[in-house]
């Protein structure tokens, strides 16, 4: 959220079409996408958000969601994007939290990190 893509809302919502709001300072039960949020930006668009944790044992997504607009690519463009996160950060482990996303999204991730 510190990213100087990001860190001024008004711009980001009239070129992207997309409201990011940093979560961190809410209380947990009205955070609607997490803690820490990352958008990721793919194709020039911002297609997702993820609240990622990571450790020495590796990179846990913990909350996952797709833009209505993130297209049929956005699946894998968020594994690419973790499998570099997780690479930045010293580790190729990825985990999802069992409540990081619907169950149909949750299974479809697990099947795109392989």
């Amino acid at each position: 959220p510190f990213d100087n893509l990001i860190w001024h809302r008004p711009r980001v919502q009239r070129l992207f079409d997309f409201t990011h709001i940093f979560e961190a300072y809410k209380p947990a039960t009205r955070r609607e996408h997490g803690y820490y949020v990352c958008p990721l930006l793919a194709d020039g668009r911002l297609i997702a958000r993820a609240d990622l944790s990571s450790t020495l044992t590796g990179l846990t997504i913990r909350r996952a969601s797709f833009e209505e607009h993130a297209g049929p690519n956005a699946l894998a463009q968020f594994a690419g994007a973790c499998h570099a996160m997780a690479a930045t950060t010293g580790t190729h482990r990825i985990t999802i939290a069992a409540d990081a996303a619907d169950p149909l999204t949750t299974a479809a991730l697990r099947n795109s990190l392989g």
